[in-house]
């Protein structure tokens, strides 16, 4: 390999690593998000079996 061919490699591999990071960051904020919308779905489903005075396994067999 010449020293241009290596220069690419470092430009190349140093894109990689952005896009990684970067890659990296949108999976941990896809994961947060996916446990914030499970407690969002659970606080409702707490709610309305509240407000019919029946527990929450009930409320999941009979209206989900």
């Amino acid at each position: 390999m010449n020293d241009q061919d290596i220069q690419e490699f470092i430009l190349a591999f140093d894109d990689f690593m952005k896009h990684a990071e970067t890659e990296e960051l949108n999976y941990e904020m896809r994961k947060e998000y996916e446990n914030y919308s499970k407690m969002v779905v659970n606080r409702e489903i707490e709610q309305k079996a509240a407000e019919l005075e029946v527990t929450c396994d009930y409320y999941l067999q009979e209206f989900m």
